[in-house]
């Protein structure tokens, strides 16, 4: 009997803050993949998300302490910042590897001991990663791409040195990729104008229908409402909040704001400055972290769910955050900023979606009075949004794409190398 295909996953992340590391390696091993996963710690608190993971995974998973800040992490960010220093002096794209990032160095000696067949970078500072490992191993390596890194920062000088570093990266590594594959079409493209690869296989950031509701409801439970819904791993600036904050001293129907993540420092004190003056710091609340297959059924219990992204950054103007698909399968109608990915979304979304001039407050009060001040609107809204969940925008349907790209690059791989590998393939992934 041939051997399962191994599959290993490489992230500088941790796994109970990567929910799409643990969807890909999940659906890898429901597939009849043998599947790792190296991750990092790095934060205390998400290690109980990474222990419930892990209960009922059935692949497994190297977990690279980076909690301690003692001796030998200043050694190692002491050699990434000389690296870095090097790099802007010689642009020399080997010493890009370590400039990145503190963790490349060990991900990579950690990574080499895990053979398999096929390795998949999260993130630019995994991509040397797996590029080595499938090297020593004769494999072959992919990359997703979350976001458009090297559209990370705003096109600003002082962030000059960190694209330089990125895209040397990439542009290394990426046109020796067996696929990419990338989350959402205009991150896509990105990819495609800025290295000049093949267009990158789109799979959405969605998530399982597990984690969805059992049916639509005419209108969000929580009180004090009417309520608008927005949450993130951080609530912090160039996200949009400060308008909405105003919009809602705008909005005739009085909504409540509800943001759901941990506050950056200060941000918060900001937000009620904003709110005192004009009248809503009784209507600003903000909610406690929560594991991500909790998400889409605590979204369920607001009226609406917003993106108000601002599209400070070239990713962040060309990403579809997770947030949005979040509320689809919670039965969340989307209220969301008119940047570019979202304009390109909205048609697909129907009534599903409202749009707004970004960062414009009484633009956004008057989206959200067209739904929480009509019952009937918001209802139907909220019966749009749950079938879109259930129908097209989860992660049963988007895995498909990803089983398909994986399958075919394996096979292609076992025909190269003239080896046994297509045998192994597991049934119904090979083309």
């Amino acid at each position: 009997m041939p051997r399962r295909l191994r599959v290993c996953i490489v992230t500088p992340g941790a796994l109970g803050s990567n929910p799409r590391v643990v969807k890909e390696a999940q659906a890898l091993h429901d597939a009849g993949y043998e599947v790792a996963v190296v991750a990092t710690r790095t934060l205390a608190h998400v290690d109980s998300r990474d222990d419930t993971i892990l209960s009922t995974a059935g692949w497994r998973s190297l977990r690279l302490d980076f909690r301690a800040r003692g001796m030998i992490w200043r050694l190692r960010r002491a050699a990434q910042l000389a690296c870095a220093g090097a790099f802007r002096v010689t642009n020399n794209p080997q010493l890009a590897d370590r400039a990145f990032s503190p963790f490349t160095g060990s991900l990579a000696a950690a990574v080499k001991r895990e053979a398999a067949d096929l390795y998949i970078a999260h993130y630019p500072a995994a991509l040397p990663a797996v590029a080595r490992a499938a090297h020593h191993h004769r494999a072959i390596y992919a990359f997703d791409a979350e976001d458009f890194h090297l559209g990370d920062w705003p096109e600003e000088p002082v962030h000059h040195n960190k694209r330089r570093t990125v895209r040397a990266i990439e542009a290394s590594y990426l046109p020796s990729c067996a696929y990419v594959t990338a989350a959402s079409p205009g991150i896509a493209s990105a990819y495609v104008g800025a290295y000049g690869i093949p267009r990158p296989t789109v799979v959405l950031n969605v998530f399982p229908l597990a984690h969805t509701t059992l049916g639509p409801t005419p209108a969000g439970a929580v009180e004090p409402g009417p309520s608008v819904y927005w949450f993130s791993q951080t609530i912090g600036p160039d996200r949009g909040l400060e308008c909405a904050v105003q919009a809602i001293a705008h909005a005739r129907t009085r909504p409540h704001l509800y943001l759901r993540g941990s506050p950056a420092v200060g941000f918060i004190d900001r937000l009620e400055q904003i709110a005192a003056p004009i009248g809503v710091a009784d209507r600003l609340h903000i909610l406690p972290p929560a594991a991500p297959n909790e998400m889409s059924t605590l979204a369920a219990a607001y009226d609406v769910g917003l993106s108000s992204e601002t599209g400070h950054s070239p990713n962040r103007r060309v990403a579809l955050t997770n947030k949005l698909f979040t509320y689809l399968l919670g039965g969340l109608p989307v209220v969301m900023s008119d940047i570019a990915a979202h304009c390109a979304l909205a048609p697909d979304l129907g009534t599903a979606s409202f749009l707004y001039a970004k960062e414009d407050a009484v633009s956004l009060a008057k989206a959200l009075d067209i739904l929480l001040g009509d019952p009937a609107a918001l209802a139907a809204a909220r019966t749009a949004a749950f079938h879109l969940g259930q129908t097209r925008f989860n992660w049963e349907v988007e895995k498909v794409k990803f089983l398909e790209r994986v399958g075919t690059v394996l096979q292609r791989h076992a025909l190269v190398q003239n080896t046994s590998l297509k045998s192994a393939l597991p049934g119904g992934l090979s083309t």
